[in-house]
């Protein structure tokens, strides 16, 4: 990593060699290394010079492309010979099939065009002609701004593509060129999701490889449960009788699927999150609706040779397969109707089949800046597959599923930069007159700091609240959330140094704004999640029936993730200065606090209001550490 240039960082070099270590003996790492500690490269250097198949996995495509746009091209620079390839998942590649219906008026889409239309699919042909890669994230900078319903008109998921020897344009494909590139490489950057598909494929996805890296582990339980889930909602049933009515079936048959759709909506309507014991009612819409698919599928012209016709027809396997899993969950699936309006189905462990499918078969690297609570990251090793109880099992073939843990220490000065202030004084936050008094502690702090503020909110509701209370009583520009999107809003936060941003769960995480445009984060809450939240609660109801506690277990351990992500909001560069303010006396009065604390970054604490304020107004007036 030397020959990178940049400053010397230990716990840089020590993660290189644990992970060099991993890639050689064939073990499991699961490592912290927090803000500024440099863990990209620690991971790309001793991967590139192992000559191991690996494959590289980020929680977000914004991630990957900034890994494959930055990262990568630096340890290339540096003379590292490796072939490198990206792949995304399937939607993410313009689909030429879908492209030419849509230029032939034919698309299979149930949606309003609007105006402008014509003229973006005009564009996106332009831009199927230009590009080498078809990677829709490009269009924008090829072509200017196109709309969803343009871009969505376009590509094509996984669930309805029928495969290249179905499809007319199937030796053109992107997205089909795109994985035969990738078997042919070292290092193969993917997402989350794109992993996790792949482990639900029992490995047909991505090739075969030797080693994978997550990096931002710290959401990989979450993306697993999600990836290896489905969801059924009305509005998708009706697009789909589109599909198949355009693919040869007639009215007759398809009129069928849009009237079980409008039963499944009155009925999703009057459903507000999980479903143990589903009613009869709700039960025979789904089973009529698998019904109607498999008659409009019957019905399709069976001379109907198309692309259309496959892309419909696969797409209706999916959704009945959908629908019997739902109507019959497996023993672990957790079901629940979400916003009223999409039901959804997901295992409650991914756990199981990650250690079956992953850890038992290559090495495996768990990387975050947050890993949450435990000495040895228990909580979160536990939800992804593996087992702390059991020892490094390096040599093992296969590998086993025990793991050697690692917290890089930071190159920041926490102590020095930091302070983090708890207002013991406030009510507790289910006091009724807590609102108004945390609205107040946030004026106030916003004064000291001048603006400069990131305010992290556990609900939309306080969002609301709290940008409604700042507007009335602050000169700052004041931001919010759903005012904008999260890119505008964050580039005028830094923008306007004496603003103020305040967000939600979105905003937790994925946002770098080191120096003096944020000085002060305030959290309102614990963020502990919601009693009704479904995937939890089924969490809680696995962890009584282990005999654990369900809070120890299961909210406790979440709740300090999701915290240590907040907090490390503030501190993001060796001369960064301020303070992390939680609005929620339970972190300093509670027994169970040591478990959230030891899961923040290091910085002093205080409880006194006066002292909170005396810091930042140093901060504002003296600047950043020198």
């Amino acid at each position: 990593m030397e020959t990178l240039g940049g400053e010397e960082r230990p716990g840089q070099l020590e993660l290189a060699r644990a992970i060099g270590d991993t890639i050689e003996v064939g073990t499991h790492l699961v490592a912290e290394a927090p803000t500024g500690s440099g863990k990209t490269l620690a991971y790309l250097c001793p991967v590139v010079a192992s000559g191991a198949k690996t494959v590289v996995a980020t929680a977000t495509i914004a991630l990957q492309d900034q890994l494959w746009r930055s990262d990568i091209p630096l340890v290339r620079r540096s003379g590292g010979n490796a072939r490198v390839a990206l792949l995304k998942g399937r939607g993410q590649y313009l689909c030429r099939a879908k492209l030419d219906a849509a230029l032939g008026n034919d698309a299979l889409f149930d949606t309003r065009r609007h105006a402008d239309f014509e003229n973006e699919i005009a564009r996106l042909e332009e831009f199927a002609a230009a590009s080498t890669t078809g990677d829709l994230s490009e269009v924008e900078a090829h072509c200017g701004t196109v709309s969803t319903v343009a871009i969505d008109a376009v590509s094509c998921s996984a669930g309805e593509c029928p495969g290249a020897l179905s499809c007319h344009r199937g030796g053109e494909c992107f997205a089909v060129i795109a994985r035969e590139l990738a078997d042919d490489v070292d290092v193969l950057v993917v997402n989350h999701a794109l992993y996790c598909a792949h482990l639900a494929s029992d490995g047909q996805v991505l090739p075969e490889h030797d080693v994978v890296i997550f990096d931002e582990a710290h959401a990989l339980a979450d993306i697993a449960a999600s990836a290896l889930g489905a969801d059924l909602s009305p509005r998708g049933l009706r697009s789909l009788a589109s599909q198949l009515h355009r693919a040869g079936a007639d009215r007759s048959a398809t009129d069928g699927i849009g009237r079980q759709a409008d039963a499944l909506e009155r009925l999703f309507a009057e459903i507000d999150g999980r479903v143990v014991e589903p009613a009869a009612e709700l039960t025979d819409a789904l089973n009529g609706a698998s019904q109607h698919i498999a008659d409009a599928v019957a019905a399709v012209r069976k001379d109907e040779v198309s692309t259309q016709a496959a892309q419909a027809v696969k797409l209706a396997g999916v959704r009945r397969e959908t629908v019997a899993r739902m109507v019959s969950p497996a023993d672990g699936d957790v079901v629940w109707v979400e916003g009223r309006r999409t039901m959804r189905i997901a295992p409650v462990d991914p756990g199981a089949l990650m250690a079956k499918r992953l850890f038992s078969r290559r090495a495996v690297v768990l990387l975050s800046a947050t890993m949450g609570a435990g000495e040895r990251f228990e909580p979160l090793a536990r939800r992804v597959g593996l087992d702390p109880d059991l020892p490094r099992s390096g040599g093992a073939n296969p590998p086993g599923l025990g793991y050697r843990s690692l917290r890089v220490e930071s190159p920041f000065d926490y102590r020095e930069q930091g302070l983090l202030y708890v207002p013991r004084g406030l009510p507790d936050p289910n006091d009724p007159t807590w609102p108004d008094a945390a609205d107040a502690e946030i004026g106030a702090l916003v004064d000291a700091a001048g603006g400069r503020t990131l305010v992290l909110c556990t609900s939309n509701a306080a969002v609301s609240r709290i940008a409604a209370h700042l507007r009335e009583g602050s000169e700052h520009t004041i931001l919010a959330q759903g005012e904008g999107s999260k890119r505008t809003l964050i580039e005028s936060f830094i923008g306007d140094e004496t603003s103020c941003l305040v967000a939600t769960r979105s905003f937790w995480v994925g946002i770098d704004v080191p120096g003096v445009s944020c000085v002060l984060v305030v959290i309102d809450r614990i963020p502990f999640a919601r009693p009704d939240d479904p995937m939890v609660s089924a969490r809680r109801e696995l962890a009584q029936r282990d005999n654990k506690s369900p809070f120890f277990a299961v909210d406790l351990p979440d709740a300090a993730l999701i915290l240590a992500q907040g907090s490390g909001r503030l501190i993001r560069s060796t001369t960064d200065r301020g303070v992390v303010c939680v609005l929620d006396r339970r972190l300093a009065t509670k027994d169970y606090r040591s478990v959230l604390l030891r899961a923040l970054p290091p910085m002093r604490r205080t409880v006194s209001h006066d002292e909170a304020c005396a810091f930042l107004r140093d901060v504002v007036t003296s600047g950043p550490v020198s």
